[in-house]
């Protein structure tokens, strides 16, 4: 199933195969609020990198079959699994890579549980889903994904970058004597693959000329054109041909073109990974930083080759003081997980910010956040952690500049400044990110920069809430049990107080007790309001009264029941937490 995407979401429906007593159907007799057994979960969610795109691999504890709907909104994949409980409540994966930003994985819905992963997309995105038994992978093309793409989309994702291994070939390391530093007079593939993007056709027939003559440049950029069917029809073979020719000349462009051509398999009955070496490294005893970054990332992705982190290693650091941003950030992300060498935040902050100064935005959100709140001690430099920030915000980054709307709205600098709260607010909520629809929405309900507009303010709890943003949840609950800008709705109001409960808010966590144990008469919301009180009660101790006089009406084994549910929920999500 391929579905092209353009301002159209997708609601993928993951639904359980037989046997389907395990996926709980909706009853519209169930007490409201209560909390209903998981018995099939969401395991795992991995992301991993593929030069044309990225693969989510969901983990399941039962098969599925898929199945799919579209509803209008943002560019984002949405994937609901109904009957599924989630491994953890809420997870972010920050992945920036190509379009994507990042894959979220929440508890859309409790009684039947949904589980919902989302896919946060600058742009359109062609996606396949694909049983697999108990798995089901989601494989991402990227649009007009090329032999050559801008050097952040080789960044590493949020994944570990692997550990040695002892089996990868001797002579691919590194050649020392090299110092890589790319002349400007040579333009590399990727500079090429941008200029044949903008071709004109005025511009062709002069280009087809200049690489009939021989030009190694023109015979790159219009192999280029013809990978990337630029005012051409796609022609890889056409393209193989005349990169041959300019790399036959030594044209550096040309070497980087054949080796990632040669690495994806372009034009190619399958990848060829050691051709993809020979060519990389003829593009590096030429000075291409670009070269020597992708033999990095082939060896630490492993493709085509056993991982191997000390090799990786060793190029990234090469590419890096050549002053590859790509190459400066992986290098960061080594020392700051100690992968193979040291944990090293010195050395962390050294490179990450070097990279950051190239406008690498997760290298900008990733030294901002070292700032923010410095892992080796130091005290927090919240100036710089801005400067970084803004950085990531001027270049369209939703993420930072819903922090920046959180600095600001807080006061973080010594005193709160709502005008800018409110300006960076409203650039994220406009690309549909959930923590500044939230932090909008507070603004509105209390005249924070804005005026006061309860409407305002609970549309945009809205959209936070069914993203997954727990404050948003317990807010819009709030809202609909008071009948704030809207009708009461007491039943609605208990299934965002439940979300946000299981995302352990405990004002949630205490409104939804006080709700179940109202209806005494039920014995599965004595239960839920027992889980829920006890829970609640280590940060509110109003709960205990409340929890004192409900266990007046329940028997032992309602109490021990509730307990092993108390116990199952810190479990998961202490599991959560390590993740």
């Amino acid at each position: 199933m391929s579905v092209r995407l353009s301002t159209i979401l997708i609601l993928v429906l993951i639904c359980p195969c037989p046997p389907t007593s395990v996926a709980q159907p909706q009853n519209s007799e169930a007490p409201v609020g209560a909390s209903a057994p998981a018995a099939i979960r969401l395991e795992n969610v991995n992301v991993s990198q593929r030069p044309s795109g990225l693969d989510i691999e969901i983990a399941l504890s039962a098969p599925f079959v898929p199945q799919a709907i579209r509803l209008t909104g943002p560019d984002r994949l949405v994937f609901d699994f109904p009957g599924y409980g989630p491994q953890a409540t809420s997870r972010r994966i920050s992945v920036n890579y190509g379009p994507v930003q990042d894959v979220r994985v929440s508890l859309f819905q409790s009684h039947p549980p949904v589980t919902r992963v989302i896919v946060d997309s600058r742009e359109a995105l062609n996606f396949e889903v694909k049983p697999a038994g108990n798995k089901v992978l989601i494989e991402i093309a990227f649009p007009n994904a090329a032999p050559a793409t801008a050097a952040s989309s080789h960044l590493l994702p949020s994944a570990e970058i692997p550990h040695s291994s002892d089996n990868a070939r001797a002579h691919d390391q590194p050649q020392q004597a090299i110092t890589l530093s790319a002349p400007r007079s040579r333009p590399t593939a990727y500079e090429l693959q941008a200029q044949a993007r903008m071709l004109r056709l005025e511009n062709l027939q002069a280009l087809e000329d200049k690489a009939k003559s021989g030009d190694p440049e023109a015979e790159t950029m219009l192999a280029l054109a013809y990978h990337d069917a630029v005012l051409l029809k796609r022609d890889d073979a056409e393209a193989l041909r005349l990169l041959h020719q300019a790399a036959s000349q030594n044209f550096m462009a040309a070497q980087e073109s054949l080796g990632i051509f040669a690495e994806t398999g372009i034009g190619m009955a399958k990848p060829a990974p050691e051709e993809a070496l020979d060519w990389y490294e003829k593009a590096v005893q030429q000075g291409s930083l670009d070269a020597a970054t992708n033999i990095a990332l082939m060896y630490s992705g492993g493709i085509g080759m056993p991982k191997d982190a000390a090799k990786a290693l060793a190029w990234f650091r090469q590419a890096a003081e050549g002053g590859d941003a790509t190459a400066q950030y992986n290098l960061a992300l080594i020392y700051v997980r100690g992968n193979g060498v040291p944990q090293d935040y010195k050395e962390f902050a050294r490179w990450a910010t070097a990279a950051a100064d190239q406008n690498v935005v997760p290298s900008c959100l990733d030294v901002a956040s070292f700032y923010m709140q410095p892992p080796d001690g130091t005290p927090a430099d919240i100036d710089r952690a801005v400067h970084y920030y803004e950085k990531a915000a001027n270049l369209g980054n939703a993420r930072a500049q819903a922090k920046l709307g959180s600095i600001f709205a807080t006061g973080m600098q010594g005193r709160p400044d709502y005008e800018q709260a409110v300006k960076w607010y409203r650039k994220a909520a406009d690309q549909g990110e959930p923590d500044a629809e939230f932090g909008f929405g507070v603004r509105y309900a209390l005249g924070q920069g804005v005026g006061v507009d309860t409407e305002k303010a609970r549309q945009l709890f809205t959209s936070a809430a069914d993203q997954g943003q727990a404050d948003a949840q317990y807010a819009l609950a709030t809202m609909l049990e008071k009948g704030d800008a809207t009708s009461a709705d007491p039943s609605l109001a208990a299934h965002y107080y439940e979300l946000a409960a299981e995302q352990g808010i405990a004002k949630a966590q205490l409104r939804l007790g006080e709700l179940l144990a109202a209806n005494k008469d039920s014995r599965r919301d004595r239960v839920a309001a027992c889980k829920w009180l006890m829970l609640a009660q280590p940060s509110i101790k109003e709960s205990m009264p409340v929890l004192t006089d409900l266990r007046k009406s329940m028997t032992a084994q309602e109490i021990a029941e509730a307990e092993h549910e108390v116990d199952d929920w810190r479990t998961t999500h202490r599991e959560s937490r390590r993740q």
